[in-house]
């Protein structure tokens, strides 16, 4: 739900509480009113209770839309569930006169300056329309009618002042917000340069030896299963003399995703050189991580590039398991032999260690 809508609603329920108070209070009031029951009842509960109800009902209706008009018709609506109110309470009229106050307060929580003036003006016509034209107003001394008004009108330019100040602390926390959000992206960006090669979406050279560096320690703490795949383009400077860099970097980028469509999430994949690639497998077999490792060679044999017509696209891969005593370097190496054996047997072929 939408964070305004969220507001306005929070409101309307206040309003169901003032309802509901002001009904309870009116069924109370029942005994001590020398009224008979039945025009009690309809003139000072039900009546007054139904166009309550009714003028809620409308604002719940007019806040799915979601304008910008709608602070203004939950201001109008609150000013005239507080008429009511006024009306069927008057003979305490005294002890209610702050709620013609309540829709000036609400309009603070806007933050508009523009609808604390609306509703301002809205509270002090009501009030005077009332004043003239309902007869229990008219014993209030004329002190105490401009009391309230100058009451009435403190309270507005107080009112302006907080939402100035409210609206000038929202901005500085809304600026503050988004200098973290870039701040946040800066970070993640920068961080995503010293640990990703930009060229492929792989983790760069660096960041592989930290990984591997990582699990292996971690695998000679508590064994789990833990397999070095190294993989080099066959012939790759071929394909750059003849076809350019261009086409060049469009192989190199095609490998890459072609190794990522084939791992999951446990496996780590970087661009270990210029074509060369390294891929970590944890918690498979090795006849898991060898059938992997031939699926990519397979589907890089078979791929055809629009702006090549004709090139073959190769890669040799050399595929080593970590085994107990073994140290990272132990690791690389056998898996770097295999890759020379696999290239020096004819490339195009995946080798593993005995």
């Amino acid at each position: 739900m939408h964070p305004k809508k969220i507001w306005y609603n929070h409101i309307i329920v206040y309003l169901w509480i003032a309802i509901g108070v002001s009904s309870s209070i009116t069924l109370l009031n029942l005994f001590f009113f020398n009224m008979a029951t039945l025009h009690y009842l309809l003139e000072r509960f039900l009546l007054p209770l139904v166009l309550e109800i009714f003028i809620v009902l409308v604002l719940k209706w007019l806040i799915r839309s979601n304008t910008e008009t709608t602070p203004y018709y939950i201001v109008i609506g609150s000013q005239a569930i507080v008429t009511i109110l006024f009306i069927v309470h008057y003979p305490v009229f005294y002890v209610l006169l702050p709620l013609f106050l309540m829709p000036v307060l609400i309009s603070v929580f806007f933050l508009n300056l523009k609808l604390t003036n609306f509703a301002f003006c809205l509270s002090l016509s009501i009030f005077i329309i009332i004043k003239l034209f309902f007869p229990p107003l008219a014993i209030m001394t004329p002190i105490e009618l401009t009391s309230f008004v100058a009451f009435l009108i403190s309270f507005y330019l107080l009112s302006r002042e907080l939402t100035k100040r409210f609206s000038v602390v929202y901005s500085d926390m809304v600026i503050s917000v988004e200098k973290e959000k870039e701040l946040l992206y800066r970070n993640i960006y920068m961080e995503k340069l010293t640990k990703m090669d930009l060229a492929t979406n792989l983790y760069n050279h660096k960041t592989f030896h930290e990984y591997l560096d990582e699990l292996v320690s971690q695998c000679c703490k508590q064994t789990f299963n833990l397999s070095l795949g190294l993989i080099d383009l066959d012939l790759f400077k071929g394909i750059n003399d003849r076809q350019g860099h261009g086409n060049g970097d469009l192989v190199i980028s095609t490998t890459a995703a072609i190794i990522l469509n084939n791992l999951e999430a446990n496996d780590f994949a970087a661009r270990y050189g210029g074509e060369e690639y390294a891929v970590i497998f944890t918690e498979k077999s090795p006849q898991a991580c060898l059938e992997i490792l031939e699926q990519i060679r397979s589907e890089l044999e078979s791929t055809v590039f629009d702006t090549m017509p004709g090139e073959v696209v190769t890669m040799s891969g050399g595929f080593s398991t970590f085994r107990s005593g073994m140290s990272k370097t132990d690791l690389f190496e056998a898996a770097d032999s295999c890759l020379y054996a696999a290239k020096k047997n004819g490339r195009n072929q995946i080798q593993s260690a005995s």
